[in-house]
């Protein structure tokens, strides 16, 4: 995978059947009525029982209206998916405008991944890997590459301005 800076945004490009499928599992992570997802998603988050039960009447509803709006938008822009010139592999356009969208549901998504694979700390250590069973490491590699996309957008990774337009990488 390879991401420059467009005018429009984000591009992602030399994304494998792979990678486009875990950016397509995504909003279906996000959205997930796995109590393991909604517990990490949605965690408790005060110690007086009252005062727990007021967060989940008021707050809870806000936040999955959000994760909501989140999983549409990531939706959308993956319609916008397009085969690199050339090649199997495909490039996204994440738009300015979404990048704040996408880095939440990426997030999301990270911690839905880690909660359906029963994963701990360890298992994302230097060594972790190693030890961690084949849908784990699975998971593993899914969790490190939406990592990167994170990174890429929080500026963590130096990427090429390259002036150009999404219309300038991919095919007609």
């Amino acid at each position: 995978m390879w991401a420059a800076r467009v005018n429009e945004g984000f591009l992602f490009g030399d994304l494998t059947p792979a990678a486009v499928e875990t950016l397509k599992g995504v909003p279906m992570l996000i959205e997930s009525s796995d109590t393991r997802v909604r517990d990490r998603l949605l965690p408790e988050t005060c110690e007086v029982e009252e005062d727990e039960e007021h967060w989940r009447q008021h707050a809870v509803p806000e936040l999955e209206r959000l994760f909501m709006s989140r999983a549409q938008l990531v939706r959308r822009d993956l319609d916008g998916l397009r085969k690199m010139p050339d090649d199997t592999n495909s490039v996204l356009l994440v738009p300015d405008e979404h990048v704040n969208a996408w880095l939440a549901a990426l997030n999301a998504a990270r911690l839905a991944l880690y909660a359906l694979n029963d994963m701990t700390a360890e298992h994302l250590d230097v060594d972790g890997f190693a030890t961690a069973l084949p849908k784990q490491q699975e998971a593993i590699m899914r969790i490190e590459m939406m990592g990167e996309m994170q990174a890429v957008m929080l500026g963590d990774y130096e990427v090429e301005d390259e002036g150009g337009s999404f219309e300038d990488f991919v095919m007609d």
